[in-house]
């Protein structure tokens, strides 16, 4: 297949290098260090997102407020390509696919992989393997279209799993959005650790990975689908306040079967 991807950061770079053994990859990004780096590494670089057509498919991995506009740009002359955004978040797509050109053809998508790292330099052709790659089918999808983005999931070596736009964002506010506010109010509250948080072992570590995240990426994931963040992270405090009012009260018991619940949930990614 002829593949163009526009957006060369840690998603889109690793698309690249994990589809240009098979297919005919061509890449394009606003950033001129990015397309400067994916050139060296040998991928072929368009000059503007336009050009990234004619082809088979075009993936859609800019960040998440430029994935409509590019939509928008690809749709008018993308004479039957399948578009495949990978953004964290589907209702914005999917309301734009239902009023995109009736020719259009566009899936949503996006893979449950990543790191706190930025940029082509980050980029990983294994990234995908063995993660979960949501399908969200649109208001422009056929049949063909949904063959494509699952073969194009699976040859990166993800496994595909297909959603409505609403199940996706309610769940990535529990899954993403929601994570990531509770590892960034755990990160704040562990300054008052000081003069010891250098100190601080894997648990507190890892459990504050998301706090990593680049911040205008985490404001977009925490904004993008605010009422279900919302949610979220009322569920999240909720949970937190029953823990707290047990060991004010000192229920051991209580405790001890809420921490035996969350670790039945966490077995369960296992």
């Amino acid at each position: 297949m002829k593949i163009g991807i526009a957006g060369l950061g840690l998603i889109g770079g690793s698309l690249a290098l994990a589809l240009r053994e098979r297919h005919e990859v061509t890449g394009y990004d606003n950033d001129e260090r990015a397309r400067a780096a994916a050139k060296a590494d040998g991928i072929r670089i368009a000059t503007g997102l336009d050009e990234l057509l004619p082809a088979d498919a075009v993936l859609v991995a800019t960040p998440i407020a430029a994935i409509v506009p590019a939509l928008e740009q690809l749709a008018t002359r993308s004479d039957g390509a399948v578009l495949l955004d990978t953004g964290s978040l589907k209702r914005a797509v999917a309301d734009y696919a239902a009023r995109a050109p009736a020719g259009a053809r566009i899936v949503g998508g996006h893979p449950m992989a990543g790191t706190t790292s930025a940029g082509f330099s980050a980029a990983d052709p294994s990234l995908f393997r063995g993660r979960a790659f949501l399908l969200v089918p649109t208001a422009r999808s056929d049949d063909r279209a949904m063959a494509v983005a699952g073969a194009i999931a699976r040859e990166v070596g993800a496994t595909v799993t297909v959603c409505s736009a609403e199940v996706h964002d309610r769940a990535m506010a529990r899954l993403v959005a929601g994570p990531l506010a509770a590892a960034a109010a755990l990160a704040v509250a562990g300054a008052q650790a000081e003069p010891l948080l250098a100190a601080a072992g894997p648990g507190f570590r890892d459990s504050t990975r998301l706090a990593d995240t680049p911040a205008d990426l985490a404001t977009e994931l925490l904004f993008g689908i605010g009422a279900d963040t919302a949610a979220a992270i009322g569920s999240i405090i909720e949970g937190l306040t029953q823990l707290r009012d047990a060991v004010e009260r000192g229920d051991r018991e209580y405790a001890r079967s809420f921490l035996q619940a969350a670790r039945s949930v966490r077995s369960e990614l296992s």
